[in-house]
């Protein structure tokens, strides 16, 4: 008989940097087994790797590996909070709640279930998740619904009746988008390939209450033929409609954004500016939000973003700041990065605080610093500070599979604090560092 679905593997049967748990069926030829021939299903808990690929770790994680091995067995808990800690992404819509989950987390000893969806790399394996975004789905029907009843003719004071905490949202659409009637033959394309989307997420969201739990595979085969319907298969009704907007807008082959080097070199060979913002914005249509990830921190923003680029051309919205959520996510990254490498290294949060004091970062780390180490506490212990260190280079690398800004675009994007590199520089040049602790570690003391 198989062991049960979703129960984890045996301690001894998973190497340092690594979780696994039984598939609840006996192996096939291919799958990995135990000696029983219990299907195991292994994944690396250092995000977007997959076995094989630890050859190519760097010397931090093999140092964090080399404490792990030093610990003993691990209890399920601690093994939970590792394998959450693995899961989580700085994109994530519910970022730095699901921050501050993990750190409440280490600090008990003991997740909280159902815990927060927090990234989507291998999350909640084997224990219930719940969202950290109430009203998502509810939100994404509104605008929907907007949209759909824009298309048919409808006015828009008969949404803001409907619809008053979105009346803002509705009289921006309206008004980026004009008429209906006046809509050109390539506007009303978009605005079907754009609907096409909210299709998709309507059934297969990442982010809504209730979708978190285990899916039959009945329901995971249904959510991958959508997937390849609107996105990834070239006969689907998305990519069709993709073709047929570029030929009707003498544009090149529309493809997402981050299908690198040929969205580039397309968009390059575009002299004419309007044809460029329109190839712009059909290209952030087709990427949807990061292709299938509704529960980016940025999905209504790129939603709206999609409208008017539709309605005036360009993808860019005048009234909106730029880069600032981006910003904001450097900021908190930075504050929770230094709080736990000081911690590792024994610094009182008091004193660390009365230095920043006198220095001027260009914003306050205080908030995310305190929270460390009120969750954290003073007590230290080797599993402690292990699992301190697995979050402190969480949120430091955090490389994204399938999302590089360069010529190879699986090589990795990093989305944690190494991508804010001006605000790393300022931060050396006022001489704070977050890597004290590591660069101690690995003897690279300077």
């Amino acid at each position: 008989m198989a062991k049960k679905k979703n129960k984890l593997v045996p301690y001894d049967m998973v190497s340092p940097g690594f979780e696994g748990i039984y598939t609840g069926k006996k192996s096939s030829s291919e799958g990995e087994s135990d000696d029983a021939g219990n299907e195991i299903h292994r994944w690396p808990v250092f995000t977007w790797t997959s076995p094989g690929q630890e050859k190519d770790w760097d010397e931090e994680i093999r140092h964090i590996n080399s404490m792990q091995s030093k610990l003993g067995d691990l209890d399920d808990s601690t093994r939970q909070i590792r394998a959450h800690i693995g899961s989580l992404v700085p994109c994530d819509s519910g970022f730095p709640v699901t921050v501050d989950e993990l750190l409440n987390a280490i600090g008990r000893g003991k997740l909280d279930e159902p815990s927060f969806h927090n990234g989507c790399w291998c999350s909640a394996m084997w224990w219930e998740q719940k969202t950290t975004q109430p009203f998502h789905i509810e939100s994404m029907r509104t605008i929907h619904a907007v949209l759909t009843g824009y298309l048919a003719g409808k006015g828009k004071e008969e949404f803001i009746k409907r619809y008053p905490h979105a009346a803002n949202f509705i009289n921006r659409t309206y008004e980026w988008l004009g008429s209906a009637s006046k809509l050109t033959d390539v506007q009303k394309l978009m605005m079907e390939r754009v609907l096409l989307i909210f299709d998709f997420f309507s059934k297969s969201s990442f982010t809504a209450p209730g979708s978190h739990s285990p899916l039959k595979e009945s329901e995971l085969q249904d959510m991958e033929a959508l997937g390849k319907d609107v996105f990834y298969d070239e006969n689907g009704r998305g990519p069709r409609l993709d073709a047929e907007i570029s030929e009707l807008a003498g544009l090149p082959k529309i493809r997402p954004e981050w299908d690198y080097p040929p969205y580039l070199e397309a968009f390059d060979k575009l002299k004419d500016k309007q044809k460029q913002e329109l190839y712009k914005t059909c290209c952030a249509i087709a990427s949807g939000i990061h292709t299938a990830s509704d529960c980016h921190h940025n999905t209504f923003r790129y939603i709206e973003g999609w409208i008017h680029g539709i309605g005036t051309g360009r993808l860019g919205i005048p009234t909106r700041k730029a880069q600032s959520e981006k910003q904001r996510l450097g900021h908190m990254l930075f504050g929770y990065v230094l709080g736990l490498d000081k911690w590792l290294v024994g610094m009182p949060m008091q004193f660390l605080l009365i230095d920043l004091g006198h220095i001027d970062l260009g914003f306050d780390p205080k908030n995310e610093i305190l929270r460390v180490y009120a969750y954290l506490g003073e007590k230290k212990t080797p599993v402690k500070e292990w699992l301190v260190a697995c979050l402190w280079y969480t949120l430091t690398y955090n490389p994204m599979a399938g999302y590089s800004a360069g010529p190879d675009p699986m090589a990795g994007y990093p989305v944690g604090l190494v991508q804010h590199k001006e605000l790393l520089e300022r931060a050396e040049q006022v001489g704070i560092s977050p890597r004290e602790w590591m660069d101690s570690a690995l003897g690279n003391d300077s």
